[in-house]
C-alpha cells in the first residue's frame, strides 16, 4: 500500500479535504491507455508518452459522488489545470484549495482513461458530463473506465454517450438485472466488459446472455470469448430475442 498525505484547507469556518495518494492499483485485466509498458504478441514494448499519458487514478479515495472529483487530485494521472475560483455551499466563489497543489506536466500529455475503483459510488449522475470535461482534455476520447469495487446499483447509462469505450469495468458492484448492461450495446468499438461479483452474475444463463447482447466483445469478466463461446451465445440470445417478442405479441 501506499503512502497517504492528507492535507487541509480552509474553506469558510470548515475544512476541504486534499487527498493525494501514490500508491497503485493492480490486477487489471487489460493495460489502461498510458500504461509505461503495454504487451503484443507476448513481447512488452515501450508506450510513447509524449502521445498518451497514464491514467487518472481516483481509485481507493473513499469518494461518494462524482463531484468530489473537484477536490481531490488523482493518485496519479495528469488532470486538467483545476480553476482558480470555486463555489462553496453558500455560492460564494473562494480560492479553489488544490490549484496550488496541482503539477503541470514537463509533456503534453492526452489521457483517455480513468481508474474511479474502489470508491463508494452509487450512481454516475448527468454531472459525469461536466466533471469529466474538468479533469481530461479531451473527454471524448475516453476508452478505459474503472467502475469496480463501487456502490452502483445499475449500469451507469450515461457511458453509453462516450462511443469511444473499448473497456469497461463493473465489477463487485450491486448490479441485479442482467438486462441492464443493454444500455450500453451501442458502444461499438467496446471489446472488454466486467460483471462478476455482483448479483447479475447468479441469474441463469449469464455468461450466454451478456455475450449475445454483445457480439464484438472478446473478453468477459477477464476471460476470453472462445469460438465456441460466441457460437453457444449467439444461438441462444436469438432464441431468447424470438421467445421475448412472441410473449410480447401473444
Amino acid at each position: 500500500a501506499g503512502r497517504m498525505g492528507d492535507q487541509m484547507a480552509k474553506k469558510g469556518g470548515g475544512a476541504l479535504l486534499v487527498r493525494q495518494h501514490s500508491s497503485k492499483q493492480h490486477g487489471e485485466d487489460e493495460s489502461p491507455p498510458g500504461s509505461p509498458t503495454r504487451h503484443k504478441h507476448g513481447a512488452a514494448y515501450a508506450v510513447p508518452d509524449v502521445v498518451q499519458g497514464p491514467p487518472l487514478d481516483y481509485s481507493f479515495l473513499e469518494i461518494q459522488t462524482i463531484e468530489e472529483l473537484r477536490e481531490v487530485l488523482p493518485r496519479s494521472g495528469f488532470r486538467k489545470q483545476p480553476p482558480e475560483f470555486v463555489v462553496d455551499e453558500a455560492g460564494l466563489q473562494i480560492p479553489n484549495p488544490i490549484r496550488d497543489e496541482w503539477v503541470k506536466p514537463g509533456k503534453e500529455f492526452e489521457t483517455n482513461a480513468i481508474k474511479l475503483g474502489n470508491n463508494m459510488l452509487a450512481a454516475l449522475p448527468p454531472a459525469f458530463n461536466v466533471i469529466i470535461r474538468e479533469v481530461m482534455e479531451r473527454p471524448r476520447q475516453l476508452s478505459w473506465i474503472d467502475l469496480s469495487f463501487n456502490h452502483l446499483e445499475e449500469v451507469p447509462q450515461i457511458l453509453a454517450l462516450y462511443s469511444n469505450l473499448s473497456v469497461v469495468y463493473l465489477h463487485a458492484n450491486r448490479i441485479r438485472k442482467v438486462s441492464q448492461v443493454q444500455v450500453l450495446s451501442d458502444l461499438q468499438g467496446l471489446r472488454s466488459i466486467t460483471l462478476h461479483g455482483n448479483p447479475c452474475e447468479e441469474v441463469k444463463n449469464y455468461r450466454l446472455m451478456v455475450t449475445g447482447m454483445f457480439p464484438k466483445i472478446k473478453t468477459l469478466d477477464f476471460t476470453t470469448i472462445t469460438t465456441i463461446d460466441r457460437e453457444k451465445a449467439t444461438v441462444f440470445y436469438t432464441r431468447f430475442q424470438r421467445q421475448k417478442a412472441n410473449r410480447k405479441g401473444g
